[in-house]
């Protein structure tokens, strides 16, 4: 399966990169204010839609541009995650996939094609990384990572941010809740903390790499498909505050 994923990833990756390569000729929606989506979103959830058929027959597909259904075993895809990013020209954009099975993320591969980063991995192990020399792991990284929404109150946020700072952690906030998950799985970031993320497919791949690394995981579905997401050595530093505390005292997943 992983060697498939690779595949899958550096398929999609490369056509990716192409879109990236000619941004002047993107045609851009908002499908709400600041939700941006562009032909390379849909482009690239078409591939990989077409290859996860292709190798996975049995699966369902969630995308999060061309939608699908989140029951029994599925494909969450984010063709894009941190679209805007992407169409700014910066470099912090993932593609992300995470097979989900009866509610557990048991699968994923993430890959942030702009800087050749890839991480692929079964929540039972192994997680297989290329892109970074091994010595650039950092042994006990001082930077947590924190995600923004519109559905994370700022007031809410800046607490979050305050009780990192106070326990002398830097927060960083890449614009990809994907790529933040990875840096997590692969020992860049300490952890990552985000209420309200935008559906399974901004999250699944990456907190399937996360216990892939042997890390403590935590998440809840809302009814309306949004998730919130804990990952990584956030857990205490996160006890005091509500929303995470209530996803603290339900038993570990």
């Amino acid at each position: 399966m992983l060697d498939t994923l690779s595949a899958i990833l550096a398929e999609a990756g490369a056509q990716a990169l192409g879109f990236f390569d000619s941004l002047d000729q993107r045609a851009v929606q908002a499908k709400a204010p600041g939700d941006l989506v562009s032909d390379a979103d849909r482009a690239v959830e078409t591939t990989l839609r077409k290859l996860l058929a292709q190798h996975f027959p049995g699966d369902g597909i969630l995308g999060e541009e061309l939608g699908g259904t989140a029951t029994g075993r599925f494909w969450a895809v984010d063709p894009i995650d941190g679209t805007a990013n992407f169409l700014s020209g910066l470099p912090f954009w993932t593609i992300s996939l995470g097979l989900m099975d009866e509610g557990q993320p048991v699968a994923g591969g993430i890959l942030a094609p702009a800087l050749r980063l890839m991480a692929v991995g079964t929540a039972t192990g192994p997680l297989v990384e290329t892109g970074l020399a091994p010595g650039s792991r950092a042994t006990d990284p001082p930077c947590i990572g924190i995600g923004r929404n519109p559905r994370w109150p700022a007031a809410d946020r800046h607490v979050v941010e305050a009780a990192i700072e106070a326990a002398d952690f830097a927060p960083r906030l890449f614009g990809s809740c994907a790529l933040s998950l990875m840096l997590v799985a692969t020992g860049r970031l300490k952890g990552y903390v985000e209420p309200r993320v935008g559906g399974l497919w901004d999250c699944a791949g990456g907190v399937a790499l996360c216990r892939a690394a042997g890390l403590r995981t935590a998440f809840t579905v809302h009814p309306d498909g949004t998730v919130d997401v804990l990952a990584g050595e956030v857990f205490e530093l996160m006890s005091k505050v509500d929303w995470a505390s209530r996803m603290i005292s339900r038993p570990s997943r």
